[in-house]
């Protein structure tokens, strides 16, 4: 009769490794055989800082947390959304003629035209009507963006489309509530790309990261919301670099007011943030365009210009485009 084996407790604990190993590995090559996208999200250690990356034009982006995915065409609440090569929205840029000026329009969903389509925005509107001036504008408006945000999409924008003046109106997305602010938020982010972007690699990693952030969606809306994403002071910080990268490429920094709807009734708008726009511009002597009936300080209602209390209605928009040529060209700036 043959003696059953033994193993010792070493030898039964690297049996155990070799079969965790042998599943894992037959796991991973399925998965691969199969094939899993890369979620996203551009980080599973670290909760998202807000939802725009989950729409359907936007792409994860290291530096900036999301961004407009390049080539994307579709609709977006039944309007049609086209994103150029160069991550702007739009058609792709014309060539620059001889002598013709650019105005890059920066901002979040406000400038990106939220709701409405392509041709209803009012970089759009404004690109038609500076035409005759020899004037083309671009729209580098991006949904949920801060100044913190704009503050890197600058210098991008200036390198792959460069514009001689830059339209800057950023400011709601910034006094947002959140668990850190943005600049800590890029700073973790940063901390965090060198060791899960090792375990990017991995398939089986790819599919429980995506299993997790499609949970997480719901999640990031129920985050302990303890400081706004851009206290006031980083604000006019931002607004100063924003302004000091412009000229450094003699670039025209024009800051653009803060749309609000105002209705009968309703209690006065926070103006923390459109103060602080203000006295950015007399300190750094900064053009400010007044968004006139559709600010904050009017008194009329102005309901029919926007689809809600921050994004501009197709009419808002070709009324905000009116008010900022007709500023403009009294300016000289065009």
């Amino acid at each position: 009769m043959t003696a059953a084996p033994s193993f010792s407790r070493r030898r039964s604990l690297v049996l155990s490794a070799l079969i965790v190993a042998a599943f894992f590995a037959t796991a991973e090559g399925l998965l691969r055989l199969v094939g899993v996208r890369p979620a996203v999200r551009p980080r599973m250690l670290l909760r998202a800082i807000d939802t725009d990356i989950d729409l359907p034009f936007m792409r994860a982006d290291p530096e900036l947390f999301w961004s407009p995915r390049p080539g994307f065409q579709g609709a977006f609440m039944g309007s049609p959304v086209t994103i150029s090569s160069l991550g702007l929205r739009g058609e792709e840029p014309r060539p620059r003629r001889a002598g013709a000026r650019r105005v890059a329009c920066f901002g979040d969903s406000i400038t990106f035209g939220y709701g409405v389509g392509d041709q209803q925005t009012y970089p759009y509107l404004l690109d038609r009507a500076l035409a005759p001036d020899g004037v083309e504008a671009v729209n580098a408006g991006v949904t949920g963006y801060t100044s913190h945000q704009v503050r890197g999409l600058v210098p991008r924008v200036a390198d792959q489309a460069p514009f001689d003046v830059a339209l800057v109106c950023i400011g709601w997305n910034d006094g947002t509530w959140r668990p850190v602010d943005d600049r800590e938020y890029e700073r973790r982010l940063g901390s965090l790309n060198a060791v899960e972007g090792v375990a990017d690699h991995s398939y089986i990693y790819r599919a429980l990261k995506g299993l997790y952030l499609r949970a997480l969606v719901r999640g990031v809306q129920e985050q302990k919301r303890t400081t706004p994403r851009v206290p006031p002071a980083l604000y006019r910080e931002n607004l100063a670099a924003i302004v000091a990268t412009c000229r450094a490429r003699s670039i025209r920094p024009v800051f653009v007011g803060l749309p609000h709807r105002r209705l009968a009734g309703d209690p006065p708008v926070d103006r923390l943030y459109p103060d602080a726009l203000e006295a950015a511009a007399r300190e750094l002597q900064v053009p400010l365009l007044d968004p006139g009936e559709l600010g904050t300080t009017g008194v009329a209602p102005n309901g029919e210009s926007f689809i809600d209390s921050l994004h501009l209605s197709p009419a808002g928009h070709q009324r905000m485009s009116e008010t900022i040529v007709r500023q403009l060209r009294a300016l000289g700036i065009v």
